[in-house]
């Protein structure tokens, strides 16, 4: 095989592969999927959370609360563009965008159209809280803790 023969070849090999790579780099780059953080969180037993006060659980994406008719949970996620909200003084704060939401989540100041959402609740095998935030629930809901 002629020299120049043999330079064209390897020229055209190290096209190839180089093209080859950046292919294979642009499809992973394009097919790449951010982390999903979970959304089913088992928690404490019910008797850690206290009536009357929101805790805060699932690495702050929601605040559990308790009345007399049991636990409910609040999405902290603001309904206007995703921001995380928190408990201050008597409702939610998005430190976003300044809407404000009350105690039961809803609105009381824009720009926030709908009121915060609410998670599903259970008890697991053990007796402890098991938050789904994949699953809405109304507002009335409440797991019965207090009988």
């Amino acid at each position: 095989m002629a020299r120049r023969n043999f330079l064209a070849l390897a020229g055209r090999g190290a096209l190839w592969a180089t093209l080859g790579g950046s292919a294979v780099a642009l499809a992973r780059f394009l097919s790449f999927a951010e982390p999903q953080p979970s959304v089913v969180y088992t928690l404490d037993t019910p008797d850690g959370y206290p009536p009357g006060a929101f805790t805060p659980v699932a690495d702050g994406r929601a605040y559990l609360g308790r009345d007399e008719r049991g636990l409910y949970a609040v999405v902290a996620t603001c309904t206007h563009l995703g921001c995380l909200v928190k408990h201050a003084g008597g409702g939610f704060d998005c430190p976003c965008h300044g809407s404000r939401f009350d105690e039961a989540g809803g609105v009381t100041q824009g720009p926030a159209a709908r009121p915060l959402q609410r998670a599903a609740l259970a008890l697991d095998a053990e007796g402890r809280v098991v938050l789904d935030l994949r699953q809405a629930v109304g507002e009335d809901f409440r797991l019965n803790v207090n009988g």
